[in-house]
Order: C-alpha cells, then sequence, then structure tokens
C-alpha cells in the first residue's frame, strides 16, 4: 500500500517538476536581455552593494543602509557567494525566483480546480508579465513573490478542511520571509489568511475559538523572521539601525517628497503590459463553473495586490508585478473558460496556443522591441560598468571612491567598499534626508573630507537632490580634483574626477 502510495505521488510530482523546468526555460530566454545592462534598476544596485558588505561581515544597515528589510541583499549574497559577477549573480538570482514562483502558480492552479492548460497558463502568463517595464531587474517584487504564492497555496488548500494550525504556521512564516524583503507583502499575507477563515467559518469548520487560534498562529509565524531580525541587531548593540531602516525610513517615506506618477499615470502606464491579462481575466465571469469557483478565491487577493501597490503613496513602474501573481491565475483560468464557451472541442488546442501566444507576447515586445532598436545592449560597451572601470583605473591603493550621484552598483562593480553607510544618492543627499535618521550633511561633509580618490558625478541627474548638496561636491570638485574621464550615457556625459 505505502509503495503504491509512493508511486502515485511520483505521478503526481512529474509534471510539476516538468513545468518548473518548462518555466526556468521560457524564464531564461525571456529575461536574457537584461543581463546587458548592469542597471535596470537602481534599487537593485544597492542591495548589491549590501549584499558585498555582509560577505565581508558588514551588516545591512550598519554598513550599509538601506530602508528596506534585509531580505533581499540575504538572497543576493547567497548568489553572489556563488556567482562572482554581481550582475550575472542576480540576474540569475531573479530567473529562478520567477520560475518558482510560476511553479507555485502552476499548483494553486491544479489546487483550485483547473486542468493541465490551466496551470501551464498561469505560470507562462507571470514568467511573460515579469518583463514589464522595470521586470527584468531582481527587485523585491520578485523576490518575495514566491513565498507569497507559497504561502497562497498552503491557504487555499486549507480552507477547504478544517485549517490545521501547523500549515497555518507554515504560510505564516512564508508570509515572514517575504515582509524581510518588503514590508507590503503583509497586506497579500493577510488577504490571503481572512479568504481562509471565511471558507472555513462559511462551511462551519471552525468557530470563534479556532479563529483566535490561527489567527495568533499566523502572527506568530508572520512575525517571527523580522522579530528575529530586531533581536539578533539589538544583541549586537545596533538596534537603532535596524528601527530606522525597517521601521522609521518606511514610515518617512511615506511623506518624502520624491517624484513619481500619479496613480492615474501609472495606471495608464502600465494597463498597456497588463492588457492581455486584464482581458483574459474577465473570462472568470462566463457561465464556467471551475472558472467562477477559482475566481471566489483570487480577487481577494488580488485586491490585497492592489493595496499593496498603493501602500507606499509612491508609483514606481515595478510596483506593478505585484499585480502578477494573482492577475495571471485569473487571466489563466479566464482563458480556458473562454475556450470552453466560444471554441468547439477540435479547436480548443489550437486556440489556446494562440491566445497565451498572444497574451505573452503583450508585455515581451513591449520589453524586447526597444532593446532591438539598439541592438539588445550588444552593440556598444556598456556605460555602468565602463564607469566603474575608469573609476578602478583612477584609484590609487588604499584611496575611496565616491559615487556622488551615480549608480550605487558601481561600488559594487569596482570591488570597492563605499566610504559611507549611504552610498544611496537619495539617502545622503536627496530632498528628504529624515530617511536616513543622521545628519547627512555632516556626513556628506566628513566623506569629502577624506579625501576621496575619485569622485564620480552625473551632471544630467542633479535634479531632486539637494542644491547645498549639490553645491558642496562641486566646490570639492573644483577646488581638488581634475576630469580624468568622461562615459557617455543617454543624453549626457557621466564625469570621472581625480584628485590632483
Amino acid at each position: 500500500m505505502h509503495i503504491a502510495a509512493g508511486r502515485a505521488q511520483q505521478g503526481r510530482d512529474r509534471p510539476r517538476l516538468r513545468a518548473f523546468f518548462l518555466f526556468l526555460a521560457v524564464a531564461m530566454l525571456l529575461r536574457a536581455p537584461g543581463f546587458t545592462a548592469a542597471v535596470l534598476d537602481p534599487d537593485e544596485g544597492l542591495y548589491l552593494v549590501q549584499a558585498q558588505a555582509w560577505l565581508q561581515g558588514g551588516w545591512p544597515f550598519v554598513a550599509v543602509f538601506d530602508m528596506h528589510p534585509p531580505g533581499a541583499p540575504a538572497l543576493l549574497a547567497v548568489a553572489l557567494a556563488l556567482i562572482a559577477d554581481p550582475i550575472v549573480a542576480a540576474r540569475l538570482l531573479g530567473i529562478g525566483a520567477v520560475a518558482a514562483t510560476a511553479a507555485l502558480l502552476h499548483a494553486i492552479a491544479w489546487r483550485l480546480g483547473g486542468d493541465r492548460a490551466t496551470g501551464l497558463a498561469a505560470g507562462l502568463l507571470y514568467v511573460a508579465a515579469t518583463t514589464i517595464p522595470g521586470g527584468l531587474a531582481t527587485n523585491t517584487e520578485i523576490l518575495f513573490a514566491p513565498f507569497v504564492a507559497l504561502a497562497a497555496l498552503l491557504l487555499l488548500g486549507e480552507a477547504s478542511r478544517a485549517p490545521r494550525a501547523g500549515v497555518v504556521l507554515a504560510a505564516g512564516l512564508s508570509i515572514g520571509a517575504a515582509i524581510t524583503i518588503k514590508q507590503v507583502a503583509a497586506i497579500e499575507g493577510a488577504a490571503l489568511w481572512l479568504t481562509m477563515i471565511a471558507a472555513a467559518w462559511r462551511a462551519g469548520r471552525i468557530g470563534v475559538r479556532q479563529v483566535a487560534v490561527l489567527a495568533a498562529v499566523f502572527a506568530l509565524g508572520a512575525g517571527a523572521p523580522m522579530l528575529t531580525l530586531g533581536v539578533g541587531y539589538w544583541v549586537a548593540g545596533q538596534g537603532e539601525a535596524w528601527w530606522q531602516g525597517n521601521i522609521a525610513a518606511a514610515l518617512a517615506y511615506l511623506d518624502a517628497p520624491i517624484t513619481t506618477p500619479g496613480a492615474r499615470a501609472f495606471v495608464a502606464l502600465v494597463l498597456p503590459w497588463l492588457a492581455g491579462l486584464v482581458l483574459l481575466a474577465w473570462g472568470v465571469a462566463l457561465p464556467d463553473a471551475p472558472a467562477r469557483a477559482a475566481a471566489r478565491w483570487l480577487w481577494p487577493w488580488l485586491l490585497a495586490a492592489a493595496l499593496a501597490v498603493m501602500a507606499p503613496q509612491k508609483f514606481f513602474d515595478h510596483y506593478a508585478l505585484i499585480l502578477a501573481p494573482p492577475l495571471s491565475l485569473l487571466a489563466a483560468f479566464g482563458l480556458v473558460a473562454l475556450l470552453r464557451q466560444a471554441v468547439v472541442p477540435p479547436f480548443r488546442r489550437c486556440g489556446f496556443a494562440v491566445l497565451l501566444a498572444l497574451a505573452m507576447a503583450v508585455p515581451v515586445a513591449g520589453m524586447l522591441l526597444p532593446k532591438l532598436a539598439t541592438g539588445l545592449g550588444l552593440r556598444g560597451a556598456d556605460p555602468v560598468r565602463e564607469v566603474a572601470r575608469a573609476a578602478m583605473a583612477n584609484l590609487a591603493p588604499g584611496e575611496a571612491l565616491f559615487v556622488a550621484n551615480w549608480h550605487a552598483v558601481t561600488y559594487a562593480l569596482a570591488g570597492m567598499r563605499p566610504p559611507t553607510r549611504f552610498p544611496f544618492p537619495l539617502h545622503l543627499m536627496g530632498v528628504a534626508p529624515r530617511l536616513a535618521g543622521v545628519d547627512t550633511a555632516t556626513e556628506l561633509d566628513r566623506v569629502l573630507a577624506l579625501p576621496p580618490g575619485v569622485i564620480v558625478v552625473d551632471p544630467g541627474r542633479w535634479w531632486g537632490l539637494r542644491p547645498e548638496a549639490r553645491a558642496a561636491v562641486e566646490a570639492a570638485l573644483a577646488r581638488d580634483y581634475v576630469l580624468a574621464a568622461t562615459i557617455q550615457d543617454g543624453p549626457g556625459p557621466v564625469e570621472v574626477w581625480r584628485r590632483r
């Protein structure tokens, strides 16, 4: 009997394993253009600088400050421990995260009553959706998605029975891991837990006492990872750094005068790339029983994802990636429902392939066509790598490199430790100094007084930074530095200045 059960389990696992490798191959293919550019999103570069410092013994927030939890640099540190090139390490980690999320969506589709086509569509649509603007970078939204999807798989599986505390705890821990990457993952976790509880309550499987117990269990799991990190920092005497990076800076960010597209502009920019998913998702409104049953579980998740997008009150394009997992599932069920209702059986396989290809082509074409026009970045040298090489060539042994208002990843590419805890220009010289939690003017004066052997500036990127910070850097350049190299980047040059 046990042998037969084991063989049955193996039979169920093989399609899932094959699906994962398919998603991995497609993710590698579609995300390959991201390998040509060192900077796809500046935040990714900061995580790499944190990861390198961590591998050298410097904790996040203490050695390199950021206002995100340390989960992203932790994952990147693992990747960097295995792969020396920081850009390759980051991009491969992103591919792995996308493939893992796609495989989990495939499993969720099966759990919600979908068939093989539904699971396949859910995973492939997600892989394609991650190529929307800002999606090729290994950003937080890419990295926390597998943990949210795993929690969804566990919690939705418990919705059809009396929920087990152990499974709910595991789901909470998965959400907790997601929160250590970006705090807004808590919103999706709460919605998924409430969806499970509501289903179990309506079916009469749990009462008030069980709800209270499951709430405590889920909260314990969701809070444990971040609480453990906080205790670790406190024991090491760095509790203030942990508080500023995880809590205070996040709150200050809500009021920070950082210019981003407004909500309506964000929708107008993002909607064209997600149009295929949105249109297919309407298929769940058709008289198709499996699609309608699945939609009841997925709408709350999608609503929570939308709230997570809006929570920071800033609207960067990569925030749309939070919508992709539940929207891909809805689109997959809608696609299959549409075929069942509108296409006769002999043509459904062909119709499935055509509709799936069209929906995937929308975001992929939006990413690929502009890159094809410039030769996929293969025709010329990458400006960020060129700046890093120029900086290294002009540094004497023991001298510090200061990247004043250019990409922080320059430190990682040059193999240099930043001369400040605040290598991200926005934190050191930005218009919201409360993010850093220190006197940033004094910190900038300290850095310039070292003095750095090389300073990198981009004259076209002074906007959004404090005028007095710009004046301090420009005064130091005029007094003590000579222009050593100029690297063209898009419409303007990046300047590498060497101390006289």
